[in-house]
């Protein structure tokens, strides 16, 4: 008689139990970087809006002290150049500073210590402190009236 063995080969595939635990596995881990991703598709956009609030600070800084370098290189107004820089509107007429900039303007001096006290401007005060902002970057910079003459060289610090 002939006894015949057949050879039992293990059947392929997944169980319904592994199957279940790798999907759920796999929506963890989904959960897990959705909320990583999620957080940080929020925020993509801030170092574009730093930048662009950097920028726009800079610019009216740059403006207004271009406007003081103007006022203070002119022979008839450089007595005034403070006066004028306190006084000029640049939300208005060339200007057009937007809503987003804030400006602010001080009359500053120094006592012997060396700490700054805010001053009633006009009269014999000589230093002006512009500070600009936008978008929380600010930008802080001290005018001062120190030449006597036209002819004074202008130094920058």
């Amino acid at each position: 008689m002939r006894i015949s063995r057949r050879l039992r080969t293990p059947q392929a595939g997944f169980t319904l139990i592994e199957v279940i635990v790798s999907l759920v596995v796999g929506a963890i881990m989904g959960v897990i970087l959705l909320s990583y991703m999620g957080t940080q598709l929020i925020h993509s956009g801030d170092p574009i809006n730093i930048a662009r609030a950097e920028g726009a600070a800079e610019m009216w800084m740059e403006r207004i002290i271009s406007d003081y370098v103007q006022k203070m290189n002119t022979p008839v107004s450089y007595s005034t150049a403070l006066a004028t820089i306190y006084a000029r509107d640049y939300t208005i007429g060339p200007y057009n500073m937007p809503a987003s900039v804030t400006l602010t303007r001080t009359c500053v001096t120094y006592d012997v210590a060396g700490d700054e006290v805010t001053v009633t401007c006009g009269g014999t005060s000589t230093n002006l402190k512009v500070t600009v902002q936008a978008g929380g970057y600010g930008l802080t910079s001290i005018l001062t009236a120190e030449r006597v003459t036209s002819g004074d060289p202008i130094t920058y610090y």
